[in-house]
């Protein structure tokens, strides 16, 4: 079925074509989502590799009351759930597989199907959830490392599952048009925080090496940070041979705003916010929090609570935010993105996600 979908250009270095993938989040109900599947801005998707369960536990996000996701599926593997599910599951089968009639024909065409090292017991359990993701029509395989299951250690990681995969696409156990992807933390690596040390254009070349065609990033979340991660990769000479699709966050309130800075700086982000150095990156996550809660604090003040220009400054300030971030990655002189990956986990967030897409297009538009 990937032949038939066919390869994303996006997926070929080099290409500046304006492809757009939106993540299909399993714990946000698929009636929030659909309205921005259905927008022609969006010409992939991404599923994530998460556990699903029937009842997944609530969350708090920060979003309005009426707004809030079941949980968050950044947050699955804090939730109070068995570690995995089982081979012999449904639940273990990647999202590809396991889509409804309808959600099929809903969903573009180009389908991106996450592995994580995490969530396999090893490495055949990897090889049967690519083997059953390529048949059932995925044109790209995301491998990454994870953030690993509560209580389990995996002795995977995002380099062993790539190695897999392009045996297995070598040997022709899944179709030689499946594109092998991996992940890049930008703001991470860029900073001084990560641990073993090793510079941004080292972990991208063994990725490469493994057999990356692909590198979807985490959102940029500190822009000087993201600066600094795309000059070392341009001039290292790896963006020659590898196609740059850029995370781009959607959050929807100062508190999943914090969350994506937890997410992409670690557990200890919180510890590192409050630090008294005077980093500039460290000031620009405080500042970013700040504007949120400025944001916030004025539409308490100044709008009715339900009226309609209330709902509609917090859509246009979330949408504005987003794209901010997305023209520093589009328009860059240093290795610019050749695709964008929008993450919303929200239903606010799929609501302005269309906008979203519509803004990453036409600045490609301009800068091509």
């Amino acid at each position: 079925m990937a032949s038939a979908l066919g390869a994303s250009a996006a997926f070929r270095p080099g290409t500046r074509a304006a492809h757009v993938f939106l993540e299909r989040n399993p714990y946000v109900a698929w009636e929030a989502q659909r309205p921005a599947f259905a927008q022609p801005a969006f010409t992939g998707v991404v599923h994530p590799h998460l556990p699903h369960w029937g009842a997944p536990a609530k969350l708090d996000d920060g979003s309005p009351p009426g707004e809030r996701p079941r949980v968050e599926a950044t947050d699955a593997a804090e939730a109070d759930h068995p570690a995995e599910p089982t081979s012999s599951s449904r639940s273990w089968l990647p999202r590809v597989a396991r889509l409804g009639p309808m959600e099929a024909r809903a969903l573009p065409e180009t389908h991106v199907q996450t592995v994580s090292a995490s969530w396999c017991r090893d490495v055949d359990d990897a090889r049967a959830m690519m083997r059953v993701a390529a048949d059932a029509g995925a044109s790209a395989l995301l491998c990454v490392t994870g953030d690993g299951v509560r209580g389990k250690k995996s002795h995977l990681d995002a380099l062993a599952l790539l190695r897999a995969a392009r045996a297995l696409r070598d040997a022709g156990e899944i179709d030689s048009d499946v594109r092998l992807a991996c992940a890049a933390n930008p703001c991470l690596e860029a900073s001084r925080l990560r641990t073993p040390r090793a510079s941004p254009s080292s972990l991208l070349a063994a990725k490469i090496e493994a057999g990356a065609d692909a590198v979807i990033t985490q959102p940029s979340v500190v822009p000087s940070l993201a600066r600094a991660w795309r000059r070392e990769i341009e001039a290292s000479g790896l963006a020659r041979d590898v196609t740059h699709i850029a995370g781009i966050a959607v959050p929807t309130s100062a508190r999943s705003a914090e969350r994506w800075h937890r997410l992409v700086f670690g557990d200890r982000s919180d510890e590192w916010r409050s630090h008294s150095s005077e980093e500039k990156w460290l000031r620009s996550i405080r500042e970013e929090a700040d504007a949120w809660r400025a944001m916030e604090e004025h539409v308490e003040e100044h709008l009715e609570r339900h009226d309609e220009p209330r709902l509609a400054f917090r859509k246009r300030w979330i949408e504005e935010r987003a794209e901010l971030f997305a023209a520093e990655a589009v328009t860059s002189a240093d290795f610019p993105a050749n695709g964008a990956h929008v993450m919303p986990v929200t239903p606010a967030g799929y609501r302005s996600a269309a906008a979203v897409a519509d803004k990453i297009r036409k600045l490609w538009s301009v800068s091509t």
